[in-house]
């Protein structure tokens, strides 16, 4: 039976008369070229279902066979889609994968290439000398599922994590994988090394394997290879963890004292009881040294965080100043000029105040006439007001006595004498 889940198989696999097609031999002299073209492509594409689904990255002909079984037979045909499929790309040798790299991989590559039954330079000489026979124990490797499976993980990977370096067992964690998976990570880290986006570095510490293979994984556009920094701060930080655990052991072992101590003393073993003391007085001093050590790695640690964000604050001002050339540059700006500017306008705004003076005066002088003419008018209003007191004087100086008597009101106009 075929190790791929039912539900993921097109309808078209899951006919019986194409299955058994599919697992006949290749009898090329026979098969239509188009049957032939089909064939192959079902077969790539069952390949390649079958390592997305099991998360396989690499595989040989004979652990391959085992995957696609059929009325108890495995496909005889299968050594030829192998072969086809390394023709068009989508498989590659082991070694011709691992080399395509600008790094070395150290034990891991050693172990793959040297410590397996067939090693490197065997196989390659035997691919050479029997082009047309499959090897059952050469390693393949599926290039299209790597390149599609590796960008999954980096697009995944968790942001606060990124461009900070972390063993390989805490990588594991982080993508939610166990260590029988290690193998076909690595290839996945492989080809994200030859693309860019991961750096790693192997330390040779003695420890183990997950232990001593450093990953650091960068942003979606930029990666900050691993430096010495860098491999600094992270064993100050896995220094960090073994004191805290340290520390946390001898304050346990410190109150267990005290337990004993005071057991001690309630049933009246009091030189039992100083023996607890003396012992808790003991761990006390190496907690106490290891709490200053504690200290003094979490002020380097803190002391190397703060130099990468003086080290981005530099940065940003040496950019801001690169942009403030450019833009002087390309706009001309320059103290002279803005001085020249700054005079020219001050010459326009004093023309432009003679041009308002002008511009507010009358169009011509005929006020000034008209207020003469006022003048003159006003002045010959006053002079009235000034005879009234002369013509009194004259009514006064007039002689009226020869004049004749006013005629009386009673008198008709008959009686009055005529003189």
């Amino acid at each position: 039976m075929l190790n791929i889940a039912k539900d993921k198989l097109p309808d078209e696999f899951k006919d019986e008369a194409r299955l058994d097609s599919l697992f006949s031999p290749f009898r090329s002299h026979t098969v239509n070229p188009r049957d032939w073209d089909a064939k192959i492509s079902s077969w790539k594409y069952l390949i390649s279902l079958y390592c997305s689904d099991s998360d396989v990255y690499s595989f040989n002909l004979a652990l391959l066979s085992t995957q696609f079984v059929r009325n108890g037979r495995p496909p005889s045909c299968l050594g030829v889609v192998v072969e086809e499929m390394v023709k068009s790309g989508d498989l590659q040798y082991l070694e011709d994968f691992l080399k395509e790299s600008p790094k070395t991989w150290g034990g891991w590559a050693a172990d793959l290439l040297v410590k397996k039954p067939l090693s490197w330079s065997f196989n390659t000489i035997k691919s050479s000398l029997f082009a047309n026979e499959s090897n059952s124990e050469r390693t393949y490797v599926h290039v299209v599922v790597i390149r599609r499976e590796a960008q999954k993980l980096f697009s995944a990977f968790p942001g606060k994590h990124r461009n900070k370096v972390i063993n390989f067992s805490e990588f594991l964690k982080l993508i939610g994988k166990d260590f029988s998976q290690a193998e076909n990570i690595k290839l996945l880290l492989h080809h994200l090394v030859r693309e860019w986006k991961v750096d790693v570095k192997e330390l040779k510490n003695g420890s183990s394997d997950f232990e001593s293979f450093l990953v650091k994984v960068g942003e979606q556009n930029k990666l900050v290879p691993i430096s010495e920094v860098d491999i600094t701060a992270y064993t100050l930080e896995q220094n960090e963890k073994l004191l805290v655990k340290s520390v946390e052991e001898l304050e346990d072992q410190v109150a267990l004292c005290l337990m004993e101590v005071k057991t001690h003393l309630l049933k009246g073993h009091r030189q039992l009881a100083k023996t607890c003391l003396k012992r808790k007085h003991e761990i006390e001093k190496r907690l106490t040294h290891k709490a200053n050590a504690l200290h003094n790695i979490q002020v380097l640690l803190e002391r190397i965080k703060d130099v990468h964000t003086d080290a981005a604050v530099w940065r940003s001002y040496k950019q801001a100043i690169s942009a403030f050339n450019s833009t002087i540059q390309e706009t001309g700006l320059t103290e002279d000029s803005v001085e020249d500017t700054m005079n020219k306008l001050a010459d326009m705004l004093d023309v432009y105040e003679e041009i308002q003076g002008a511009i507010s005066k009358p169009a011509t002088s005929e006020d000034d006439d008209l207020e003469e003419e006022l003048a003159e008018l006003m002045k010959s209003e006053e002079k009235p007001s000034d005879t009234s007191g002369d013509l009194d004087e004259q009514l006064a100086k007039l002689d009226i006595s020869g004049l004749p008597q006013i005629p009386s009101p009673n008198v008709s106009l008959k009686e009055a004498p005529i003189s």
